[in-house]
């Protein structure tokens, strides 16, 4: 359903421009209105680092979150991070993780919530998870049961009624052609990335178009994505090699399902065929089964997905007994990474 929703969006965008305009006009205006005071914005008494985008969707800002709070982490300091929770069937506040066990599942906290949470845990990172649509709320929450030393904001560029103290914008190349909302997928016009503190561009694309946005003053780091490990459902890891002249059948429901691809061919994964879900996609028994089927069509030995994808299937237990794997990412800097962690020192 999702997917011909968006074929038949695709088709009609260009007579959508006029109130992409309209649009425009009004996110200009809110952003003006926060300059000027008209609307007043609240601060923590804790550093707030946002990580966010200009686009919806699509441009990795989960990774980014968890490496910025590995880093925090391993100076010892206290993490939370504080998220809506895109597609949760909750509202309110909901206290996700508590640095040590899983609070709340992904259809009540949301995908990427869960899968930080999850990460947490597994990992011992102890990070405090939690999402609300109020992230002044969800803080102050926080601080009346954890000490918390550090906030991290998940897709925050655009609460702008909450204070930061540096302000991460992760660009892909795409910012430049693609139309504001609802023609487009651009949130916000380019020249937003004025108030960035940091910008993270992911892979090494032209600057041209976005260097009267950059200053002397603000932080430029390139980054991709590699691949680090593949998990088996619930179960054991694998190796990259383990992977290396097998074909398997490969899904996702992310921003960039092609990226996805190329990355699982850049690692040597033979893909027999790969099916493209909507971003934060809710799989159902008769999806489970497409991707089944096509495991037998095309003889392929197993299905892989993406982490993400992996935190709304895991409650799908019965799938321990099927091939499925989940690849784990992190990011890789090409350039600009102590520039960025000088930028994160000098908060703490």
């Amino acid at each position: 359903m999702g997917g011909v929703f968006f074929k038949v969006w695709r088709s009609l965008r260009y007579f959508l421009f006029p109130f992409s305009l309209l649009y425009g006009f009004g996110v200009v205006i809110r952003n003006l209105f926060y300059e000027w005071g008209i609307f007043k914005v609240k601060k923590l008494p804790r550093p707030v680092v946002s990580v966010g985008n200009i686009m919806a969707g699509g441009t990795g800002k989960t990774p980014m979150v968890e490496w910025i709070g590995r880093y925090f982490s391993s100076l010892g300091k206290k993490v939370a991070i504080l998220s809506r929770g895109y597609k949760r069937i909750t509202k309110g506040f909901i206290l996700v993780s508590d640095g040590d066990e899983i609070l709340a599942n992904s259809d009540e906290c949301g995908d990427e919530p869960f899968q930080m949470a999850l990460k947490s845990v597994e990992e011992k990172l102890g990070w405090i998870v939690a999402v609300c649509e109020d992230r002044y709320i969800a803080g102050l929450k926080i601080l009346e049961r954890f000490n918390v030393d550090v906030f991290l904001l998940d897709d925050g560029f655009q609460r702008r009624d909450l204070h930061r103290d540096i302000d991460i914008v992760i660009i892909s190349g795409d910012e430049i052609s693609e139309p504001l909302i609802p023609a487009g997928f651009k949130r916000e016009p380019l020249h937003s990335l004025k108030r960035a503190d940091v910008i993270c561009v992911w892979d090494r694309i032209k600057m041209d178009n976005f260097s009267r946005y950059l200053d002397e003053n603000k932080v430029v780091a390139n980054f991709d994505y590699e691949l680090l490990e593949i998990r088996k459902f619930f179960d054991y890891i694998l190796s990259k090699e383990e992977f290396k002249g097998k074909k398997a059948v490969a899904f996702s429901g992310i921003g960039k399902h092609t990226k996805f691809v190329k990355l699982l061919k850049d690692n040597n994964f033979i893909v027999g065929e790969d099916f493209e879900f909507p971003d934060h996609y809710r799989y159902s028994p008769r999806d489970i089964e497409r991707l089944i089927d096509a495991l037998h069509a095309t003889k392929a030995e197993f299905i892989v997905t993406t982490e993400k994808d992996y935190a709304r299937l895991f409650s799908m237990k019965e799938l321990e007994k099927f091939p499925f794997f989940y690849v784990k990412i992190r990011v890789r800097f090409l350039d600009g990474e102590e520039g960025l962690k000088q930028k994160l020192l000098e908060l703490i």
